[in-house]
């Protein structure tokens, strides 16, 4: 059963937040769509714009209140996205720090600031890709910083539920939702083997949000 209380899609500006912010909201939930750049007001999400994560607790409140709705029920985090480039030893240090940073220290700043805004039991699904798991080359970038996501997870996990003293009942639940083929339309793609819809990777997300036991990682 869908909760009356909001989904929160952090990265929502993405070809794939875009997407999932917009096919939740056509399931029928509250969609609160939070992105750094400005998003189309098209009636189907409430946009939360922020410039930095420290910054976007209070903008999601406030998004919230004039609205009238209460604090999001659950957060997608679909943070980073696919770029195709040099090889890892040609890589342009620059370019390897601004990785890391957009494609996981981002992931760490968002749970941080967002994960006290859930109530025990609420779902934080982090979205990540095929190439977490395949090593890509030319995109080593990202295959290394998605490993690391996919490690991230785990320990948000696990810390969340053992706490400070032990086994915490009912703490905010962590997930990780990997994509395993090329999201369908997306141009970037260089003539995939396989492709999923976003209707696809919708449906895997909703049940995760709505399954209090789903499993820790869901491949769609």
């Amino acid at each position: 059963m869908t909760s009356p209380r909001p989904v929160l899609v952090v990265g929502a500006s993405g070809y794939v937040g875009s997407r999932v912010a917009h096919g939740l909201a056509a399931d029928g939930r509250t969609v609160l769509a939070a992105a750094r750049r400005p998003l189309p007001d098209d009636g189907g999400v409430l946009p939360v714009r922020y410039d930095n994560a420290a910054h976007l607790p209070d903008a999601v409140r406030a998004a919230c209140r004039a609205a009238g709705v209460p604090l999001p029920g659950a957060v997608v985090a679909s943070i980073g996205g696919w770029q195709k480039g040099t090889t890892l030893l040609d890589e342009d240090p620059e370019r390897w720090t601004a990785t890391l940073a957009s494609h996981l220290t981002a992931h760490l700043d968002a749970a941080r600031v967002l994960a006290p805004l859930l109530e025990p039991g609420d779902p934080y699904v982090v979205i990540n890709g095929a190439a977490s798991r395949e090593a890509m080359a030319g995109s080593g970038a990202v295959s290394v910083t998605g490993a690391g996501l996919a490690m991230l997870v785990q320990v948000l996990r696990l810390e969340a539920e053992q706490g400070d003293t032990g086994a915490v009942p009912g703490a905010v639940r962590f997930h990780e939702l990997v994509i395993d083929h090329a999201v369908a339309g997306d141009d970037r793609n260089e003539d995939p083997a396989q492709t999923r819809t976003p209707a696809q990777v919708v449906a895997a997300l909703g049940e995760v949000l709505d399954a209090p036991g789903a499993p820790a990682v869901v491949h769609v």
